[in-house]
């Protein structure tokens, strides 16, 4: 592949959904809450878990094995060395740019190539295309799906995930060392309108961000964007106050430091008497987190009865393990009584890493039994 551009356009992909694709393999490289919020049709999820991507990286496992769906395990089987097979991420425009050694994009290009793959990526990835084409682009939020499972306190980890994207790591850890809700995917009943967590406070997705009825329904004055990239709608019209969280979903990121002026900015518009969205992208992680983070210091709740009362009200939450971890140091910082305390037999330690405010990352442990 070193004497051909290594890319497609988002207008070549257009024609070739256009023409109906069929020698066209889609892989999207992004985070499975990513996938689940919207992706390109026909795509297939191929998001490596923070955990795995080491012995990814050490070539110990094939790229089959990390999709979970058995059909579309399937579908690349039988298509992977015959048709054109195109990955895109969230928006890499070049991929060298992204780290040609160390990017997911990149380690999935190639080893694409070196399996005798025929593998291009998607030039400004997802986001270029959704702008450009959203009529090819689909959503699994909007389906019932009911939860394979019934609901688990906060230190079970079935509802937890280590998010990837193109900025990965590597973890000290094996892939045994705890479980990855990748593998079972996250229930997607979103609910049709932010969910009411307090009479001020409300907790959703960017689709309930966009939507001018729904603000005015509920009073929202006030809304805390936690992502990097999704625009503030109605930033310049006077009638909206934003406060935008630079944080992607992903392990490495170190969402705790912004907790402070979370809280001030909702306790804002609580005095204002108004309403507040707090909103990421699908509305199951980063807000979660932040809205938990707030419940815990205004209501003096443990990290436990804090993250039960939001999963009463919102069933489909599912927290990054590693913020997570962050909510645990935070429960520790304001001196909360959490269950957790005062177990003393069958402890299970499962790990995580926590951001310090020099890159380095330390290691911890979630406590459960």
């Amino acid at each position: 592949m070193s004497n051909v551009t290594p890319s497609k356009s988002v207008e070549w992909l257009q024609l070739e959904l256009e023409s109906g694709g069929t020698s066209l393999l889609l892989l999207d490289c992004r985070s499975h809450e990513l996938f689940e919020s919207s992706h390109v049709e026909t795509a297939i999820n191929l998001a490596i878990p923070g955990l795995m991507l080491r012995r990814f990286k050490k070539g110990n496992i094939p790229i089959r094995t990390i999709i979970p769906n058995h059909d579309d395990k399937e579908k690349f089987n039988k298509r992977c060395k015959t048709d054109t097979v195109v990955l895109y991420d969230e928006s890499t425009v070049d991929w060298q740019d992204c780290g040609a050694q160390g990017s997911v994009l990149a380690l999935l290009l190639q080893k694409l190539w070196e399996d005798g793959c025929k593998a291009f990526y998607l030039e400004g990835g997802f986001v270029k295309f959704h702008t450009e084409y959203p009529e090819h682009c689909e959503t699994l939020l909007d389906s019932s799906c009911p939860s394979s499972s019934p609901p688990l306190s906060v230190l079970g980890i079935g509802n937890l995930r280590i998010s990837s994207d193109c900025s990965d790591g590597e973890s000290d850890r094996e892939p045994n060392s705890a479980t990855e809700s990748e593998e079972s995917p996250v229930p997607s009943n979103q609910p049709a309108f932010p969910v009411q967590i307090l009479p001020y406070l409300y907790l959703g997705c960017a689709k309930d961000s966009t939507n001018l009825d729904v603000l005015g329904q509920y009073n929202i004055k006030y809304i805390l964007n936690v992502t990097p990239n999704l625009p503030n709608m109605f930033e310049h019209d006077g009638h909206f106050r934003y406060k935008q969280i630079p944080i992607s979903d992903h392990w490495s990121q170190n969402l705790s430091q912004f907790f402070p002026e979370a809280i001030s900015f909702i306790d804002e518009a609580r005095s204002q008497q108004c309403g507040i969205l707090v909103h990421c992208l699908a509305g199951i992680s980063r807000s979660v987190t932040v809205t938990v983070a707030y419940l815990m210091q205004r209501l003096n709740l443990s990290l436990n009865d804090a993250y039960d009362f939001v999963k009463r009200k919102k069933s489909n939450i599912s927290p990054n393990f590693n913020f997570m971890g962050q909510l645990l140091d935070f429960e520790r910082t304001l001196g909360l009584h959490s269950p957790c305390d005062n177990r003393s037999t069958s402890k299970e330690q499962l790990y995580f890493t926590t951001p310090t405010n020099h890159n380095v990352f330390q290691l911890d442990t979630l406590e459960s039994s």
